[in-house]
């Protein structure tokens, strides 16, 4: 177990550095042709991400601080005011006291908890610091090498195995780079969105629980349905049903939006994946990997869906992504690479639901 939590420690900051270097790529690819120099543009690409995240982060912390106290009151209030409602539903006084004191009772329990943990966020980074700089570290080099780091994966076959190899990579890469660009942007769209709502509405912690909505869209059904679901019962507890019911409103409206427009015209059709088939892959992803399972599970059935067919030299799917560079890079050697052509962005198709 020891030896399989070490190894966990290594291959959690390489997939998420292949996620993240296939966000940072287009940025990347644009300040070389601003004639800016591969290493500084790999490195102004991460520094800029870890600026904005830091920004959003302390942010976040500083609005947790202020406002917890007052959500926790709110929500105090809200149990409180349910007695009647629950009274007239058969709920007798003892049960009534019994819940009221356990459910106040444990929310001014977890305040204290809660605010500790935003003042001494610092301590978990600290404690993930590892993973944190093996994630940079992978992602510089996939930004700004990841020609040769190719080159080096194809060096043990020969033949048609290397030639199956290669087109397989390029079809992981189209597929990663496509469904993590349009799914980028659908969770800004619906953290921007709701965030905006919160805000009008004056519902306390509205930045966190935007920050949670944007962060839950990376996951497919579940996220959304968890992170919007949260953010709905926050709006019923502290102010209300009718503003409960128009964040509930606003969000079955981005759901239909979403289904019927961004994700056909943004993530493309070649990423679509059967209900059924996401929600296995969500389920096995989150027992063998928690929440990082569950973020990869859905773009790794997708890379599957278009990889193994070519491994196994069987054409490819006639709605997969084109030919494309399977893992980036902004060297100077791009051009000249036999393996990947200078643009990988011709990886990303869209289309509309099949």
């Amino acid at each position: 177990m020891r030896i399989l939590a070490l190894i966990w420690l290594v291959v959690v900051p390489v997939v998420a550095a292949v996620l993240l270097a296939s966000l940072l790529r287009p940025l990347a690819r644009r300040l070389v042709r601003w004639h800016v120099p591969g290493p500084l543009a790999a490195l102004v690409s991460l520094l800029l991400t870890v600026a904005v995240l830091a920004g959003v982060g302390f942010l976040v912390q500083l609005q947790v601080t202020a406002q917890l106290s007052a959500l926790v009151d709110d929500l105090v209030d809200t149990v409180q005011r349910m007695r009647p409602l629950l009274a007239r539903l058969g709920v007798g006084d003892l049960r009534l006291d019994r819940l009221e004191t356990g459910v106040v009772d444990w929310l001014q329990a977890h305040r204290d908890q809660a605010l500790s943990l935003a003042q001494t966020g610092a301590g978990v980074l600290v404690d993930t610091g590892t993973m944190m700089l093996l994630t940079l570290f992978v992602t510089f080099f996939l930004l700004y090498d990841g020609e040769r780091v190719w080159r080096g994966v194809l060096v043990p076959f020969r033949g048609v195995a290397r030639q199956r190899m290669d087109r397989a990579g390029r079809a992981a890469w189209g597929v990663v780079t496509a469904y993590m660009h349009g799914t980028a942007v659908i969770a800004t769209i619906h953290g921007i969105v709701i965030g905006l709502v919160l805000f009008l509405l004056g519902v306390p912690l509205a930045l966190p629980l935007a920050v949670l909505v944007f962060l839950g869209s990376f996951v497919p059904i579940a996220g959304a349905l968890v992170a919007g679901g949260v953010a709905v019962l926050v709006t019923l507890a502290t102010k209300g049903w009718v503003a409960g019911l128009i964040l509930l409103v606003v969000l079955i409206a981005e759901d239909q939006l979403e289904g019927h427009v961004l994700q056909p015209l943004i993530v493309g059709r070649y990423v679509r994946l059967h209900p059924l088939l996401i929600g296995l892959a969500l389920a096995v992803g989150s027992i063998l990997g928690g929440i990082v399972g569950a973020v990869v599970a859905v773009p790794l059935a997708a890379v599957l869906r278009h990889t193994v067919p070519v491994l196994l030299g069987r054409p490819a799917l006639s709605d997969g992504p084109a030919d494309g560079d399977p893992t980036g890079g902004t060297g100077a050697d791009d051009a000249a690479d036999p393996v990947g052509p200078p643009d990988g962005q011709r990886t990303i198709r869209t289309g509309g639901r099949s």
